[in-house]
């Protein structure tokens, strides 16, 4: 009798590695880039790791991201990170993943045409309102006023949006 009340003990101690403890560890460390580049679409194995991310590193997970078509929900995080990557590459310098997690704070107000026509949240790709179909007009793919991957913030009308250029520096020289 004394050995059926210590077999549920033994069992227990002898424990298999768990599933998805890699995944575990890897989403335990990430901060807001992370997070960013994972609702963009991008796999847990390429996210990159280190307090900076080289210029070499953006463009590696630039290639990547251009790779496959992001899902409509993954359209505005994957615009959003694309920016951040491209100003990582052509300052041609490394950057601190701490200033790319302050960058990230510039989009929250923002929303993004999706090619669905529904304009989006910048930074969940959240679906805010739904504006049109999109058909190719003056050389771009539009919604009515609105333009596929155009950054937004709200105007004055809830039901306006007013366009925001995002300004990238010019490349570094080499």
């Amino acid at each position: 009798m004394l050995a059926l009340l210590l077999c549920p003990l033994a069992c227990a101690s002898n424990t298999q590695p768990q599933a998805f403890a890699n995944t575990r560890d890897v989403l335990a460390d990430l901060d807001e880039f992370g997070v960013l580049l994972l609702k963009a679409g991008l796999p847990l194995d390429v996210l990159p790791k280190g307090r900076d991310l080289s210029p070499e590193q953006a463009r590696q997970l630039r290639l990547y991201s251009h790779l496959f078509q992001p899902k409509h929900s993954e359209y505005a995080p994957w615009l959003v990170a694309d920016v951040l990557l491209l100003d990582v590459a052509l300052k041609n310098e490394p950057m601190p993943r701490a200033e790319l997690g302050r960058r990230i704070q510039e989009f929250q107000s923002l929303a993004v045409l999706r090619p669905d026509g529904y304009l989006a949240d910048a930074l969940s790709g959240k679906e805010l309102q739904c504006v049109g179909p999109v058909v190719p007009s003056d050389g771009a793919y539009r919604a009515g006023i609105y333009e596929v991957g155009t950054f937004y913030k709200p105007g004055e009308h809830k039901q306006k949006w007013q366009s925001v250029e995002i300004r990238l520096p010019a490349a570094a020289p080499r």
